[in-house]
């Protein structure tokens, strides 16, 4: 008996056009005016494209001559897909008005080509129910196609961080119900736009689908979700797809929706019963398996599985997500309260490590310690500004002879801060406020968890809104700052932008560090925070650190403005694509960093400048 998703008619436009515009409806025309576009003109081929493939899906003609009007123009709207991407791509997470609408020309021209695919497969259905070989071969093509062209549709949503077009999910899963119907899955077929893939059948294409939107994209950067994206192609071999009336698999598909994949024991629905006929079940727990044991394997040993390939560039933190993604289902530690208010934020390690640090200069910090006396010095401020990460008696509580020259300076700069502040109001020439270095942002709160935030964006997004990265938080002016990464993004129409905050520490002490070669050379100090122990979970005090440099074992200088202690890094107990965060262990304590500069300030030379490599770590 055909279930209810076979009794489903794919969504096709009315074919009432009887010729065509732009060229004279044949394949072999429509080919050359494809050749003739001007490719060197984005917008123009764009424009043409846009007209031709719309119209191309209302002609009035055969399959087998639409499937061959289709195939002489997936080639340019290919190239010109590929080339709008970079106007919507590595920006903002809330693009601009028009780079919005490049995306969504994208998104219109890969979303018709599969329109036109499906449109064949309709053409034929009629002649695959009397199993026409004819109409086998040319359906399988058409639905591989048109799930290729979905595919760049889903992977184009997620990397924008927004959810799959209405009825992406209703097409693709009814695209499967008609392939299984009349076998179509298994039938193998070579995309000759996709040159560095093997062949694959439209079972496979179907799972990339599944696969991508089960990896926790909202969690990844947008070329990570390309990566994994790519993977897949290789990957899609060690998945299950089944219709087993005791299910095994993590997630749950319903072929009569228009919802991705679910965890099975979330599925609660009275028709969704392990013997629901429209009910399918999806298992990537092979694919975890392999992961798990690649992240065990020595950096030089080959995977056991030996058909079993991890891309070379994806990094651990997206293998160790992807583990998680398909092996188990995660519950949330804490339950979410719906709160209303803002926060003040700031975006990446450099901005956070500013605030953190009461604005100060971070070069003045590290390198002109010896000018600081006893005292922690903000340079940033003619006058000192002490708090608890600048004064040397936190710091050293059993040096009561600093603790005493502190108290006295504090007390002469606050006297002469009031006095100066006194006459620059008389003489009506207050000084006006120096701008700060690094923006900060004012965030609404959705909700809250101990564990963290859901915030939106009240404006534009920056750049660095990305998934791993780290983010300050202030509730009030007079708080402290506390230490959070971002662990998802999601994009809502006309909505804005939201993220997910994973809370780190709820205060931190900014410090620059510098890695200790075997040799004895030392690296460029870096902006790093340190983050206290955590007792409630038994994790002792951290530091964070640029994603590049430091690596467990190294042994590092920790410079707080100008008190230097040596530290091992022990162990890694976070990693992202913009920080790493270890445990140490304090080594030895000097008085003062003037002597601990990078080896390359020892020979004589004049001091090198850092404003350009400070500069390079506030844009990543």
């Amino acid at each position: 008996m055909l279930s209810q998703a076979g009794q489903l008619r794919l969504k096709i436009p009315p074919h009432d056009l009887e010729m065509l515009s732009f060229a004279i409806a044949n394949p072999r025309k429509i080919k050359e005016w494809a050749d003739a576009l001007p490719r060197m003109n984005i917008g123009e081929c764009a424009r043409q494209l846009y007209t031709a493939i719309q119209e191309i899906n209302r002609f009035k003609t055969d399959s087998d001559t639409r499937f061959a009007m289709l195939e002489a123009l997936r080639g340019p709207i290919h190239y010109v897909c590929e080339s709008l991407s970079s106007h919507y791509l590595n920006r903002s997470i809330i693009l601009p008005a028009k780079e919005a609408k490049i995306a969504s020309l994208a998104q219109a021209l890969q979303n018709h080509l599969s329109i036109g695919y499906k449109s064949v497969v309709a053409q034929q259905l009629p002649r695959l129910k009397i199993y026409d070989k004819d109409a086998h071969k040319l359906s399988a093509k058409a639905i591989h196609r048109a799930y290729t062209e979905k595919a760049h549709v889903l992977l184009r949503s997620l990397q924008l961080y927004y959810p799959a077009p209405i009825n992406f999910w209703r097409e693709a899963h009814l695209l499967y119900a008609i392939a299984e119907r009349f076998k179509l899955l298994q039938t193998i077929e070579q995309d000759p736009e996709v040159s560095n893939h093997p062949a694959t059948t439209c079972l496979d294409m179907y799972k990339r689908l599944l696969l991508l939107t089960t990896a926790k994209p909202n969690q990844l950067r947008q070329h990570q979700i390309k990566q994994v994206y790519d993977a897949t192609a290789q990957w899609v071999k060690f998945t299950e797809l089944s219709t087993d009336s005791e299910p095994n698999g993590l997630f749950a598909i319903d072929l009569i929706s228009d919802t991705p994949p679910i965890y099975n024991a979330l599925m609660r629905h009275p028709d969704h019963t392990p013997d629901n006929v429209n009910v399918r079940f999806f298992d990537a727990a092979t694919i975890s398996d392999h992961l798990r044991v690649q992240l065990q394997l020595p950096e030089d040993q080959q995977h056991p599985v030996a058909d079993f390939a991890i891309p070379e560039d994806m990094g651990k933190d997206v293998i160790r997500l992807l583990i998680q993604a398909w092996g188990t289902l995660t519950e949330r530690a804490f339950s979410r309260i719906k709160e209303a208010g803002q926060l003040k934020v700031c975006v990446g390690l450099s901005a956070t490590h500013y605030f953190v640090s009461g604005k100060a200069d971070f070069n003045a910090m590290i390198h002109d310690a010896e000018n600081s006396g006893v005292m922690g010095v903000d340079f940033d401020n003619q006058f000192t500004h002490v708090g608890p990460t600048h004064r040397r008696d936190i710091i050293e509580k059993g040096d009561v002879w600093g603790l005493q020259v502190n108290a006295d300076n504090n007390a002469l700069d606050s006297k002469q801060h009031a006095i100066e502040e006194e006459i620059a109001k008389f003489s009506g020439q207050a000084t006006p406020g120096k701008p700060d270095k690094y923006p900060s942002y004012i965030c609404n709160i959705v909700n809250t968890s101990p564990g963290g935030y859901c915030l939106s964006w009240t404006q534009d997004a920056p750049p660095q809104v990305k998934t791993g990265e780290i983010i300050g938080l202030q509730e009030t002016p007079s708080a402290q700052w506390s230490i959070g990464v971002i662990r998802w993004v999601k994009q809502f129409k006309n909505e804005g932008a939201r993220m997910g905050i994973e809370l780190l520490a709820p205060k931190a002490q900014a410090c620059g560090s510098q890695a200790i070669h075997k040799k004895g050379s030392m690296s460029e100090y870096m902006r790093t925070l340190i983050l206290p122990e955590l007792r409630a979970t038994g994790q002792t005090a951290t530091l964070i650190t640029p994603s590049i440099t430091f690596h467990v074992g190294y042994k590092v200088n920790m410079n707080q403005n100008g008190h230097v202690t040596k530290a091992q890094l022990v162990k890694q107990v976070a990693s992202t694509a913009s920080f790493n965060q270890f445990q140490y262990k304090p080594l030895t304590a000097t008085a003062s960093g003037a002597s601990q500069q990078p080896t390359a300030t020892n020979t004589g030379k004049s001091k090198p400048d850092n404003n350009d490599f400070d500069s390079v770590w506030s844009s990543l």
